[in-house]
């Protein structure tokens, strides 16, 4: 399943994720080298030095909530899981509140889109009344 795949784990990971992981293909690096980064406390030390470090200022590290693993060993799958569910940010952004409860998200849970579905272009709007496809051209003077 993280068959080519490298990962950083904090020490407030469950060790049952990190064994998941190996076991499924995964290999262990160094935050800085890895895919993944796992976390399962935002203030962990280890944890709160990524989320202070140049990388994360510079949005070049995600650090996600190690449940992610959990729920695609639950489903034998990573493809069904989205992983923007398990992102993990630094407990000023989550204002105190439960973030257990954002993390616990299951896709069977969530509500179901009935509408069209349609995928986006930049420069191309569909016209809300008719469907057809509205055009922006883009001048010199648009460009600046």
């Amino acid at each position: 399943m993280f068959r080519c795949r490298t990962a950083w784990f904090s020490k407030s990971v469950n060790e049952a994720h990190l064994k998941f992981w190996v076991q499924e293909g995964g290999t262990i690096t160094g935050w800085r080298k890895a895919d993944f980064i796992f976390s399962e406390d935002a203030t962990s030390s280890d944890t709160l030095r990524i989320y202070e470090s140049k990388d994360f200022l510079w949005d070049k590290v995600t650090v996600f909530h190690s449940l992610f693993l959990s729920t695609c060993e639950k489903r034998q799958s990573v493809r069904s899981v989205s992983i923007g569910h398990y992102v993990l940010p630094p407990v000023s952004v989550q204002h105190g509140k439960d973030y257990s409860r954002f993390i616990d998200l299951f896709m069977d849970s969530l509500q179901k889109y009935s509408g069209e579905l349609s995928d986006y272009h930049s420069k191309h709007f569909p016209c809300l009344n008719c469907g057809v496809c509205v055009c922006l051209t883009t001048t010199k003077s648009n460009e600046m």
